[in-house]
Parts: structure tokens; C-alpha cells; sequence
């Protein structure tokens, strides 16, 4: 009996096309599971990735079949993607030569081989395996397409949780602009990949600039938050041209579903605006200007400067030294501190001292900060913009 009524629930859930609670349901356990990793249990390998990634993926296909349904625009996707991929690693290889390289701390050897390029190319075809089929069984399902989405997204966080120092304000920046924000247009242009010509136009983006992490052996040396703009930008320009280039293929009967609409005006201005926003925060936070940004993860400067603000400081002046008054950003023992100066002290014609205390603590900071120390002058609050910042930081530690 209770065979029998297995068999038929079985057979019930396999043809049942549209089984967008299912999806959604095992979506988002997987989301939650690879969140708590994050944040908890903290497992970065690659074997580890692959088989969670797996799990899903097989049940999908075991419950609802395989299927080769050919996309219209696969070709020509799979042309325009590896056209455009190539093209971008000449032009910035070539700008390389001018700016310099970093060179990859793996080396291209059979070890490499075994422990980084292969099992990091199987979390991709796998990756991209659960993409499409999420992409066919959940056609037509939002929820789908932002869980699995997001799903990908977190992988990619999970990939480079040891990188950065995620205890720092620094740290958690850099993390966020050189990993999170780069993975979220990623993976929603290779959405729109996959809806519109199948999986290989994907899996040809990520062989040719994911995987050249672990297979190229110099890197050009644009610096970590100008490396951010590129692949934040790259995605989506490369999507919106694609899409162009498609428009001359399309039957005027018919519509294609896009996942990128970018053919009104306000669109226009919506993603001009975002690219704006990140151009400028990564511009800021960079430290390669004049002026610079950090998040205010602590209390010490309330009322002036509150807890999840984030400050503008410009970089300190040899020429117009910092005054009583004026809020300094130094380091002191690997940390930033943004307090207020309380006296400065002349230790010669060229060589001054700062001492300093936080606007809401009861007692000066107890020890002195040289020019060396001092990263720049408060010059401009910006409220409640470093929250996000903070948030991560008191969750990660």
C-alpha cells in the first residue's frame, strides 16, 4: 500500500510541469543552508561546493527529467559571448603593458591542475547545469529565477570568504565591492544567457573569465576597486550590445523574453544612475583619490558622527596640517579610528603630535598619533549609507 502510493505520487510530481512550489521550496533551503555557511560553519572548498551544488541539481533532473529543449538564439549567443569575452582579455592585457601585471599565486603544474583548475571548472558546469534547469522547469516563475540567482551568488561569496579580512571595516569593503557586487550583475546577465540561448553561451563566459583566476599566470594591475567597476559594468554593457546584435534576428511576429530590458529611457536612466552610484562608491573607497570614504562601525563619535554613517575624508595635506578641532581618520594597531584632535604638540620645526579622543567617550585616547599614522580629515557625513557595512562585520565576527 504504502509502495503503491509512493509510485503514485512519484509519477504525480514528474508530471506536473509547472512544479514551481518544489523548485522553490528545495531553492530556497539550498539559499538558506549556503547563508548559514557564510556565516556559521565557514566551508570554502571546492569539493564541498560541488556536492552541495549537485544535490539539487540531480534531484531536479530525477524528478522532472533532463531537457534539451533548443534555445532560438543559441549560436549567435555562444558567437557574440566568446567575441566579446576575448576582446575584453586583448584590450586589458594590452592596457596591462602600460599599468604593469600581478602575477597569479597559482602556477599552471599537474597539482594546480588537480586541486584548483578541474574541480573549480566542475562547480562551473555544475553551477550552470542548475542555472538551466531552473531556467526551463521554472520558466515563468520569478521567485525561481531571483532564488537560484542568489543561490549562485552566495557560491561565489562562499569562494572568496578567506580572501579578505572580514573582521575590518577595509576588509568587508572590499569584499562587498569585489566579489558580492561583480557576482550579483554577473549572474543575472548569465540568467538572461541561458534563458535565450541555452547553456553554452554561459559556460563559455565563465571558462573564459572565471576560470582565467586559477589558469592565467599574470594578471593586469588595475587595483582591486577599479578591477570591481570592470567586471560590474562588463556583464551588463556586454548583455545590452548582445541584445542589439539579436534584435536583427528577431522575427517581427514575435517578442523575446528578455531578463535586461533596456530599450525605454527610463531604464536608460535607471542603469546610468546605478552605474553611477557604484562608480562613485568604488571611486571613494578606494583610497586612489583625493577624497576617500569609510563605514563608522562604532559609537565613539555620536552625535557628530552616529554608529552605521559613513564619513568623506581628505587625504591629509603636508602643506595644511590638521588643527585642534578637525576629525582625524589614523590607524592605530591594524584599525582605523575616526576622533576628534584635543591638542597637538610641536615636537620640533617639522615633526608634530595628536592626541585625540571620541566625542562620546569619557577619557582621551591614551597615546599619541604621528603624520605617519594619519590617513586624511573628516570632511562630510553621509548617514546611514555604511549600515549594510556594519551589519556584516557584527555578523561575521
Amino acid at each position: 500500500m504504502v509502495l503503491e502510493w509512493v509510485a503514485f505520487m512519484w509519477d504525480r510530481i514528474k508530471n506536473y510541469k509547472k512544479s514551481y512550489l518544489i523548485i522553490n521550496v528545495i531553492l530556497a533551503l539550498l539559499l538558506i543552508f549556503f547563508v548559514a555557511n557564510l556565516f556559521l560553519f565557514k566551508h570554502t572548498s571546492y569539493k564541498f561546493l560541488i556536492l552541495i551544488t549537485s544535490l539539487p541539481t540531480v534531484l531536479f533532473i530525477l524528478l522532472f527529467g533532463y531537457e534539451r529543449k533548443s534555445r532560438r538564439f543559441k549560436y549567435e549567443l555562444i558567437f557574440y559571448v566568446f567575441a566579446y569575452c576575448a576582446l575584453f582579455l586583448l584590450i586589458t592585457y594590452i592596457l596591462g603593458l602600460f599599468i604593469g601585471f600581478n602575477r597569479n599565486v597559482y602556477r599552471l603544474n599537474s597539482s594546480n591542475l588537480i586541486h584548483n583548475i578541474l574541480p573549480y571548472f566542475i562547480l562551473i558546469v555544475v553551477s550552470e547545469i542548475l542555472r538551466y534547469e531552473i531556467s526551463r522547469k521554472g520558466d515563468g516563475s520569478g521567485l525561481s529565477y531571483v532564488l537560484v540567482t542568489m543561490v549562485l551568488i552566495s557560491i561565489d561569496l562562499t569562494l572568496f570568504l578567506t580572501t579578505y579580512d572580514l573582521n575590518t571595516g577595509d576588509g568587508q569593503i572590499k569584499y562587498i565591492c569585489a566579489v558580492a557586487m561583480p557576482s550579483l550583475f554577473k549572474n543575472i546577465v548569465l540568467l538572461y544567457f541561458v534563458k535565450n540561448g541555452g547553456i553554452y553561451p554561459s559556460l563559455v563566459y565563465r571558462v573564459m573569465l572565471d576560470l582565467k583566476l586559477v589558469l592565467l599566470p599574470i594578471f593586469p594591475a588595475f587595483g582591486i576597486y577599479f578591477e570591481s567597476i570592470i567586471y560590474t559594468i562588463l556583464p551588463v554593457l556586454m548583455a545590452f550590445i548582445i541584445s542589439l546584435h539579436l534584435k536583427q534576428f528577431k522575427n517581427s511576429n514575435e517578442q523575446i523574453m528578455l531578463s535586461i530590458r533596456g530599450y525605454r529611457l527610463y531604464n536608460y536612466l535607471l542603469y546610468f544612475s546605478l552605474f553611477a552610484v557604484v562608480f562613485a562608491i568604488n571611486i571613494l573607497v578606494s583610497c586612489s583619490f583625493k577624497y576617500n570614504m569609510i563605514a563608522i562601525g562604532s559609537a565613539s563619535m555620536q552625535p557628530k558622527i552616529n554608529k552605521g554613517d559613513a564619513i568623506v575624508y581628505e587625504k591629509l595635506d603636508k602643506d595644511n596640517l590638521p588643527k585642534v578641532g578637525e576629525i582625524l581618520v589614523f590607524h592605530k594597531d591594524d584599525k582605523t579610528v575616526v576622533h576628534r584632535i584635543i591638542e597637538v604638540v610641536d615636537i620640533s620645526d617639522k615633526e608634530k603630535i595628536y592626541y585625540t579622543k571620541g566625542d562620546n567617550n569619557e577619557t582621551p585616547d591614551g597615546y599619541p598619533i604621528q603624520i605617519k599614522d594619519i590617513r586624511g580629515v573628516v570632511k562630510k557625513r553621509i548617514r546611514y549609507i555604511g549600515i549594510p557595512s556594519v551589519i556584516l562585520g557584527e555578523l561575521i565576527k
